[in-house]
């Protein structure tokens, strides 16, 4: 344990035996679960905000209770900034977060939504998506959780294909290796321009919730990013 969040443990000591063979399978296949009911219904209203807008859009997946949200909102001002989140409880902390006790920024919305339901959408309705960030997604730290990690599931493709620009943290070493060994062996096979990169970083100011109390824990944190020309 350190500080008050405890580091991730895991039975894995480096990246998984079998996650090339997955991705290399999920390379040549389509994801085929029905979208949820409650995610077409809030993918249409998010349809509809950035449909306001004449500027790409940046999404913000597991956005939690908002405060990446509100970060990117600065950092793109001009931008519809999509914040999506399956937990109610959370994005009813979001919804009433203030900044000085001004409204939330016009550029932001959140959505209630399956991540992986509502990436299937807005890869059909090819959105125009400038900057994906999928900060500290839950790890499923034991090795048979591997096919419930993102860059292990048939939905990898698809959230590789959203936006030339994607970053992803987390506070488990183990996931950023894997997540970026999964880009690399995924570039090559679609013959793709693109750089790929690793780094550990310490974050002069927290963008989310969980960073800052990674941060504060004193944890390593780790970023992937993906440029694709």
């Amino acid at each position: 344990m350190i500080g008050n969040s405890k580091e991730v443990e895991s039975n894995q000591t480096g990246i998984h035996k079998d996650l090339e063979g997955l991705v290399l399978r999920y390379l040549h296949s389509e994801f085929q679960r029905p979208v949820a009911s409650h995610t077409q219904e809030a993918f249409e209203k998010a349809q509809a905000f950035v449909a306001s807008f004449q500027t790409p859009i940046v999404l913000d997946s597991g956005c939690g209770t908002g405060l990446s949200t509100l970060n990117l909102a600065k950092r793109f001002p001009a931008n519809p900034v999509i914040g999506v989140d399956k937990s109610e409880v959370r994005l009813s902390k979001a919804d009433a977060r203030t900044e000085n006790g001004e409204p939330l920024p016009k550029n932001v919305f959140y959505v209630r939504a399956e991540l992986l339901d509502f990436w299937k959408l807005a890869k059909e309705a090819e959105w125009d998506i400038c900057f994906h960030a999928l900060f500290y997604p839950n790890p499923w730290p034991k090795g048979s959780g591997l096919q419930y990690r993102f860059h292990g599931s048939p939905i990898f493709p698809t959230l590789i294909q959203l936006s030339p620009e994607l970053e992803m943290r987390t506070n488990w070493k183990i996931y950023a290796d894997e997540f970026r060994f999964a880009l690399e062996l995924a570039s090559k096979h679609l013959n793709w321009n693109a750089k790929i990169s690793e780094e550990k970083f310490v974050p002069s100011e927290p963008i989310s919730a969980f960073e800052k109390k990674f941060k504060e824990s004193g944890h390593a944190l780790y970023k992937v990013r993906l440029l694709r020309g």
